[in-house]
């Protein structure tokens, strides 16, 4: 048995319709206006990652973009949803790039990225007295230490620096220790007077340093001259340059190292750097830019790996457009070596010696059972 259809109300068609269009708005409508801004700010997160962060297109190139894909989705619907509030969804999208390859990126403002990098990092702190401080001074008749606790060129100053080079070569001492435990990286340049001290044979292959040329990236080269920061006459020579080819090169080669125009005085018979898990950024440059690749005297002593900053640099920074959030993130990547010698979730270098000591009791002006022990090891 068959029925006849009724015939439609002949305005049903546009109420459906309409009914249609308004649907997206009304659920939308339904939105807390919080999420709405969660959501917008961690859209601009990734995109602006993906645009300006020096190591992404390294990181994807090595094999992690599945992976990689998969987190920002799986964040990104417990921000649509509010299982997660901005504050959390940042920190697990950035300590997945700060945990496994590079701890210059990095989330600043927010007390919940502190409890983040404590789990990852270690707190000497709780260990001993760390306190570390400038000191240059005699271990015995055939050793000298420098500690170096800052590359910010305050604590010591760059001036302290040049005097402990220079005190080092009056000594009459055979052996070097340079000890940058606690040391969170700043101006590498500080390491200059030291240079030709470590250094003695040019690299086999010149360590480039590469700028990701990106519009907002380009205003970091802006706020170092507007803060006339730096060697001014290269850094605007840079950025013109970076205008010039905006669009055609997605990098500019920045600098490059290979040790040619360092001329070895005075060498010390054998150099040691003493490093941990705090010594960071430009603390990290002296192991990885300086003694390895252009000194055969020289090795690193610890007991962790260092804190996994020596890849990237010339670091800048962003806010999220609603919370009062900060980016951290390295402008420049030494491309070569990032993809040659980082593996995931291991950071950092390794000691070339594993002190087999436990931590000191005390580390701040003084001569510690660590230096002891490596004077010692030197002799041999």
């Amino acid at each position: 048995m068959t029925t006849s259809k009724q015939p439609l109300n002949p305005y049903a068609s546009v109420i459906i319709a309409i009914l249609f269009i308004l649907a997206p708005h009304c659920s939308f409508a339904t939105v807390p206006d919080s999420i709405t801004r969660n959501l917008e700010d961690y859209d601009f997160l990734t995109s602006f990652t993906e645009e300006n962060y020096a190591a992404f297109p390294a990181i994807m190139e090595m094999g992690y973009k599945k992976k990689y894909e998969t987190l920002k989705k799986r964040l990104r619907k417990q921000v649509v949803k509010g299982k997660k509030d901005i504050e959390q969804a940042v920190c697990d999208y950035a300590i997945w790039f700060h945990r496994n390859f590079d701890t210059h990126y990095s989330i600043e403002n927010t007390t919940l990225w502190d409890s983040y990098v404590q789990s990852i990092h270690t707190d000497y702190t709780k260990v001993m007295e760390y306190n570390p401080q400038p000191v240059s001074c005699k271990v015995d008749e055939q050793t000298w230490l420098v500690r170096v606790p800052s590359c910010t060129g305050e604590n010591p100053t760059a001036e302290w620096v040049q005097q402990a080079a220079k005190q080092y070569e009056e000594s009459g001492c055979e052996n070097l220790i340079i000890d940058v435990r606690g040391n969170g990286g700043g101006n590498d340049g500080i390491w200059w007077p030291f240079l030709q001290l470590i250094i003695d044979h040019q690299r086999e292959r010149p360590l480039e340093n590469f700028f990701r040329n990106t519009p907002h990236n380009q205003k970091y080269w802006e706020f170092l001259l507007e803060q006339q920061m730096g060697d001014s006459v290269r850094s605007l020579q840079f950025l013109e340059q970076c205008k010039q080819s905006l669009g055609k090169n997605e990098f500019e080669r920045w600098s490059v190292w290979d040790a040619s125009d360092i001329n070895p005085t005075l060498p010390p018979k054998c150099v040691a750097i003493i490093a941990d898990n705090q010594s960071a950024s430009a603390a990290e440059g002296l192991i990885q830019i300086y003694a390895k690749g252009n000194s055969n005297r020289t090795k690193f002593y610890g007991k962790e790996r260092t804190y996994g900053a020596e890849l990237t640099g010339n670091v800048f920074y962003t806010k999220l457009p609603h919370a009062d959030i900060y980016l951290v993130y390295p402008t420049c990547i030494k491309i070569f070596e990032f993809l040659k010698d980082s593996s995931f979730g291991k950071i950092g270098i390794e000691p070339d010696v594993h002190i087999p000591l436990a931590y000191p009791e005390r580390l701040t002006d003084n001569i510690d059972e660590w230096v002891l022990w490596i004077a010692k090891e030197m002799k041999k």
